[in-house]
């Protein structure tokens, strides 16, 4: 593509979007395509040029925070030599939100970053791929993008990278916002944005490459402290317990949390419903109440997910416990 007027860097990262399905087999190879070939399915338009950086091509579930590091010093890079107006970075389905999340939390000041991926590999007939690929490059090169922070477009969607989540294994439509709803949409060539995101939050990225341990528990009924007990001995830095409802985790696993939390160890306490927010309405031993109490933080309506990515930054960044606190 010839150098024109705004230039768009495309970060390829593998996932399915850039897979390919064994004939024999069945099986889809991901990361497969190369960043080059992605960008050659799409059109070349009169008002941008394009840039490759073929980053990895691996499942997203491979990927770790040294890569995510690496993907944001690549962008942060990018706008600092004045290279881009935009980037668009492919990427696999399955942990797209924290990807997502981590950028939208470290890149300041920086032009449009929209990610995408696809359910199905770009030769499948039913694909996605080049829709949610072409649909990235219009809403980069849209002077609406400006200011809104990192975006995730999908399905003729799109999300702010704080609150979107994905719903489906493998339906097309498998992104969605609960609770919010996509920030904005594509009608044909037409990007349309019908709300903003006031409250995002900004951390450093840092200059170490320290990977604080963060273990998510996830409770279901009847459930006792074991698993905190495990995450301790392997030394971890902090804690996401996933609750029931407004918060609450079994009374067997109190004395757990305790235990970590008089270590010093921040304990972050998140919900595993959809919708709403953790919230001490309840006084019951095991009650988000009494939980915060004894010190343990509440995630307001943040997925386990990306509470675990914000108290890495957090501690990563080596904040306090209050400072911890305050930011969640």
């Amino acid at each position: 593509m010839e150098n024109k007027a705004k230039k768009v860097l495309l970060i390829t990262t593998g996932g399915t979007i850039a897979s390919k399905k064994d004939r024999e087999s069945g099986q889809v190879q991901s990361g497969v395509i190369s960043g080059y070939n992605l960008a050659a399915l799409i059109p070349s338009w009169k008002d941008f040029s394009c840039k490759v950086v073929d980053l990895f091509q691996l499942p997203s579930g491979h990927l770790t925070m040294l890569h995510l590091r690496e993907i944001a010093q690549t962008i942060k890079a990018a706008f600092q030599e004045g290279c881009c107006h935009g980037v668009v970075l492919t990427h696999g389905t399955d942990t797209l939100e924290e990807t997502a999340y981590f950028l939208d939390l470290v890149l300041h000041g920086c032009g449009p970053v929209v990610l995408t991926g696809s359910q199905l590999p770009p030769e499948e007939i039913a694909s996605d791929a080049l829709r949610n690929l072409e649909d990235s490059f219009k809403v980069v090169l849209s002077e609406e993008s400006q200011d809104k922070g990192v975006l995730v477009v999908f399905n003729g969607k799109i999300y702010a990278a704080s609150e979107v989540i994905k719903v489906h294994t493998s339906n097309l439509d498998a992104f969605a916002a609960p609770g919010w709803g996509p920030i904005g949409y594509l009608d044909e060539k037409e990007v349309i944005f019908k709300r903003v995101v006031n409250k995002r939050v900004k951390l450093a990225l840092g200059k170490n490459q320290r990977k604080p341990k963060v273990y998510i528990i996830s409770f279901a009924l009847g459930m006792d402290g074991y698993l905190i007990d495990k995450a301790l001995e392997a030394g971890a830095e902090g804690l996401v317990l996933e609750g029931f409802g407004r918060g609450q985790i079994p009374p067997e696993a109190v004395e757990q949390v305790e235990t970590a939390v008089n270590k010093g160890i921040p304990v972050v306490l998140t919900t595993r419903c959809y919708e709403g927010s953790v919230k001490g309405v309840y006084d019951y031993r095991g009650s988000a109440a009494q939980l915060e109490k004894i010190g343990v933080i509440m995630g307001e309506d943040l997925p386990k997910q990306k509470a675990r990515i914000k108290l890495i930054l957090a501690l990563a960044n080596n904040m306090s416990f209050k400072e911890i606190n305050e930011l969640f």
